[in-house]
């Protein structure tokens, strides 16, 4: 009795290892690429290793026996080699022990391999590096497989999936597998799961996805990616439980079996193939349309409109940027001086050069504004460096020019880092020289601005001007009537020509500082009135009555040009903004149209040629439409 509840206890071990191993290891059937209709062919995948003939297999085609088919091992079937992909994930989550044991376990599947299986590794983080391409020669797989690849930041998992297939297309292996090593989620990627799913499954290519244990780990995409391809899902606790994993997949796509036949369905027809194999429990069963019924039937993959935004590198950049601004602000809150001297207060007021930083008292004494006050007295000796101090100050921006400068050096660093980032190519880093040309921009507009308004404001001021004078006042008298009766931006300059004067400053140079402050060329009449009224009298109410006249019909001028051109400068902004606007809607609508244009040699000088004509052509309307009065 306890000998038949031994021999009974065995058998039931020994159905749970068959049973354990058949979960490991499932029997499954997938169509495979290569093959032009009527011709199909099949990959069969049993749970263990075992040696399968022609004679124990049983084909029926929707229900038909099919009695002519050959069968072959994977790697000695006529026609397309087999190969298989090995991505390995090299983010930085997977520095140290994770990236030595992935290449370990590298170096064991292709050791299970048969020689004539096609063998290719890609390692990804923020791109795709092929470490190996396709070969069967055992000592590029060895040499290729002994280091170990380059660890960067994000997890474009989905490029580098795409790429794996491409390679397989290109080089017409069928069957063609990718076996995906990933130890968290995807982080970065343009394409989405579905899209790769979609092009796996089109190709015919199956995907073993293993997933590493993680804090980020995403077993969910990983099941979904392999189970929707025809591939299968396996988990690995540790970095060591990596290479008997691999060991195992490289047995199992070494020992798979091609099967072909040719098809006698007729065109439009759903076909269902079932083959039973003697020996083996369970039916495999698969189905396909004809190629051609299929293509016009399948719908192509349309993301949503809030995962396009969420996914967008535009997002990403916006909110980079809002972050970096708002340090800066925080930054700048803290750096900012509170004490000024006498001299700067009174360069607000008069044509004196202002007090330098390093003349202003340091307060505390803080390290950073010693290093500030260094950096700032090291640009002192440049001449464009006087001029955009005078540009800030003339444009009224509370912000000190040298603070203007570094942030605007610290955004084009951030900036041109960040897209080469997303994109990838070192050649897009040049969009960062957009940030100085922007913040140059919006300081010349606020001046320009301000300047625009000094003008329309001159010939009333000086129509006052002429008033006071007939009522009997001296020229200083009467521009001291014009500061209390003009607004601003006039009022805080002529009172500058009125400080200057009492400073001792001759009447017509200050009024030229201010000529060539707001760049009016209107008022260098008034400083020549004012030297001819100084050196030999006359009747000045008149003259400038008579300069105000003139001044107003320059206006009516103005007007009429601007009224003409604008037609023209209407046409360059359209002109300009419609190529970068149709190209923004056609990345948003269909990805992989446009993606050549950034994926390929000849699409990034294209784009680039583009981008060139486009700012020429603009630059070229504009010295047209622009006519100077």
């Amino acid at each position: 009795m306890r000998a038949r509840l031994a021999v009974l206890a065995l058998v039931v071990v020994a159905a749970a290892i068959v049973v354990a191993a058949a979960a490991a290891r499932p029997l499954s059937l997938v169509e495979a690429g290569g093959t032009e209709f009527p011709e199909r062919a099949f990959v069969i995948s049993l749970p263990k290793k075992a040696q399968l003939t022609a004679d124990r297999v049983t084909l029926r085609e929707n229900g038909v026996l099919v009695p002519d088919f050959s069968l072959t091992p994977v790697g000695e079937a006529t026609g397309p080699a087999s190969g298989v992909v090995l991505v390995i994930d090299a983010s930085k989550s997977m520095t140290g022990d994770p990236i030595r044991n992935a290449m370990a376990a590298a170096r064991g599947f292709a050791a299970k391999r048969r020689p004539s299986q096609q063998l290719a590794v890609l390692a990804y983080n923020a791109r795709t590096e092929t470490v190996l391409p396709f070969t069967t020669d055992e000592g590029e797989i060895d040499e290729a497989l002994e280091g170990t690849p380059r660890i960067a930041y994000f997890t474009r998992m989905y490029e580098a999936i795409d790429q794996a297939i491409s390679m397989i297309q290109e080089e017409h292996l069928s069957p063609g597998s990718i076996v995906l090593l990933s130890d968290g989620q995807e982080v970065g990627s343009l394409a989405s799961p579905a899209a790769a799913i979609a092009k796996a499954r089109a190709a015919h290519v199956r995907v073993f996805s293993v997933g590493l244990r993680s804090r980020y780990y995403d077993a969910k995409t990983l099941g979904k990616l392999a189970a929707q391809t025809g591939g299968r899902y396996l988990e690995a606790s540790s970095p060591k439980a990596l290479e008997p994993i691999f060991s195992e997949l490289g047995s199992e796509l070494a020992s798979e079996y091609m099967l072909r036949y040719e098809s006698t369905a007729d065109v439009g027809q759903r076909v269902r193939i079932a083959i039973r194999i003697k020996g083996v429990p369970g039916l495999l069963v698969s189905g396909y349309n004809i190629p051609e019924e299929a293509a016009a039937a399948a719908e192509p993959y349309r993301p949503s409109v809030g995962a396009r935004i969420l996914q967008s590198p535009l997002t990403m950049l916006v909110v980079a940027l809002g972050t970096t601004l708002l340090l800066g602000f925080a930054v700048l809150t803290l750096l900012r001086p509170r004490r000024r001297t006498l001299r700067s207060r009174m360069a607000e007021f008069v044509s004196v050069r202002p007090t330098l930083p390093e003349e202003q008292p340091s307060g505390g004494g803080r390290i950073t504004s010693r290093v500030l006050v260094g950096a700032e007295r090291s640009l002192e000796t440049t001449q464009w460096w006087a001029r955009f101090k005078e540009t800030v100050e003339l444009a009224e921006i509370s912000m000190p020019p040298f603070h203007i400068a570094m942030w605007t050096l610290a955004g084009t660093i951030f900036v041109s880092w960040l897209i080469v980032l997303v994109t990838g190519s070192l050649l897009f880093a040049l969009v960062g020289l957009a940030i100085p040309w922007t913040v140059r921009s919006l300081i010349h507009r606020k001046l320009e601005r301000k300047r625009k308004q000094f003008g329309e404001q001159l010939p009333d001021n000086l129509q006052v001007l002429a008033s006071a004078l007939r009522a009997g006042h001296s020229f200083v008298g009467a521009l001291s009537v014009v500061v209390d009766d003009a607004d601003e931006p006039s009022r805080s300059e002529f009172r500058r020509v009125v400080a200057d004067e009492q400073l001792g400053v001759q009447l017509e140079d200050a009024i030229r500082s201010t000529v060539r402050r707001m760049d009016n060329e209107d008022l260098e009449q008034v400083a020549l009135v004012a030297a001819l009224q100084r050196r030999t009298g006359g009747n000045m109410a008149e003259v400038l009555e008579r300069v105000t006249e003139t001044i107003r019909e320059r206006f009516e001028l103005r007007r009429l040009i601007q009224t003409l051109t604008a037609q023209g400068r209407m046409s360059r902004w359209i002109v300009s903004a419609l190529p970068v606007g149709l190209l923004l809607a056609l990345s948003a609508i269909n990805p992989g149209y446009i993606a050549p244009l950034f994926t390929t040699g000849v699409g990034k000088v294209a784009l680039t040629v583009a981008a060139a004509m486009l700012i020429a052509g603009s630059l070229v309307i504009k010295r047209i439409v622009n006519i100077k009065v």
